[in-house]
């Protein structure tokens, strides 16, 4: 006789329900957008991590696994800009062999790495202040060998008649890095852009710089 089949029916999988879950890196940078946007319409001090999530149209349970606070967040703000700068610098050198030039608009770059986040990185809290002072160290040593290296290149084309000194050119870093923090903390990011003619004569002074042609 015929041997009878046994049909196996297996269990229909549940359609899933709600929304979609947001991929990880997708749901960071939602955070870090709303911050930004959070900080632009409330001063630093003022703002709390429930404001941040209702921008973001998340959970304060979404925002802790990724920060541990406000400040953890602004640390990162501080890197994101810094690596922005750094990636962005080598296309604006692209523009151009002029070593004078190329100051100038490294210095640009430079400020405009500040102009993102209207905060008063100096009031962070102990351990965030300490990490952003270490990234802004950083950065201000990124800037300075860059201006190094283009004095250098000017000093052996005959446009600066003075070789390099890093010292003297992270002290005018550090003190436009301070100016600047201070006139974007006070809403004047617009008016610090406009000095940037004066903070490249400051560097021209240092080192006898010559404008070129191309400078011009």
């Amino acid at each position: 006789g015929r041997v009878a089949r046994r049909v196996v029916t297996r269990p229909k999988k549940p359609r899933p329900r709600g929304r979609p879950s947001i991929p990880k890196d997708a749901q960071r940078r939602r955070l870090i957008t709303a911050a930004l946007q959070t900080f632009e319409k409330n001063r630093y001090e003022q703002t709390r991590v429930a404001d941040i999530v209702a921008e973001a149209g998340m959970s304060s349970r979404s925002f802790y696994e990724f920060f541990r606070s406000k400040e953890d967040l602004v640390v990162e703000l501080v890197h994101i800009g810094g690596r922005a700068f750094l990636k962005n610098l080598a296309d604006v050198f692209a523009t151009t062999n002029d070593p004078i030039l190329r100051v100038r608009l490294g210095l640009e770059a430079y400020l405009r790495l500040f102009s993102g986040a209207p905060l008063d990185l100096d009031r962070l809290g102990h351990e965030a202040g300490l990490q952003v002072a270490e990234a802004r160290r950083r950065y201000v040593r990124e800037i300075s060998s860059m201006i190094a290296r283009e004095v250098a290149v000017a000093h052996r084309e005959g446009l600066a008649l003075r070789p390099p000194d890093l010292l003297t050119i992270e002290l005018v870093i550090t003190g436009i890095e301070g100016l600047s923090l201070r006139y974007f903390a006070e809403g004047r990011g617009r008016e610090l852009m406009e000095q940037i003619p004066r903070f490249h004569e400051l560097l021209a002074r240092a080192f006898l710089l010559r404008d070129s042609p191309a400078s011009h």
